[in-house]
């Protein structure tokens, strides 16, 4: 298991260096291989980014939900689709099926 942290650990190519020279596990080179072959896929960075992009977007979105403390708010994010059902409803307390109907009740209401 101790192998394994440096490779956790590492943020940089040259952080990866010692681990590889010095580990006895098998996987944990086979793992620096796999993750420098990531690295260099120009596909796999930009879905990284997007993903990235994605999940600052959705936690700067509920932040500001949040602060306003507006329930209407977390339900337009959810009905646009940048907030999944099951986020709004873990964010609003809720289970998913009680989001479900307050959401419905508040489309109602409106």
């Amino acid at each position: 298991m101790e192998e394994w942290l440096p490779l956790a650990k590492a943020e940089t190519e040259g952080n990866l260096k010692e681990p590889e020279q010095t580990s006895t596990v098998p996987e944990v080179g086979k793992t620096i291989v796999l993750l420098r072959r990531l690295s260099a896929d120009e596909k796999v960075q930009q879905e990284a980014w997007y993903r990235e992009k994605q999940l600052h977007d959705e936690a700067s979105a509920l932040g500001y939900a949040r602060r306003k403390g507006e329930f209407n708010m977390l339900i337009k994010l959810v009905k646009k689709g940048v907030v999944s059902e099951e986020r709004g409803a873990e964010e609003a307390g809720m289970t998913l099926a009680e989001f479900k109907e307050f959401m419905e009740s508040f489309s109602q209401n409106v």
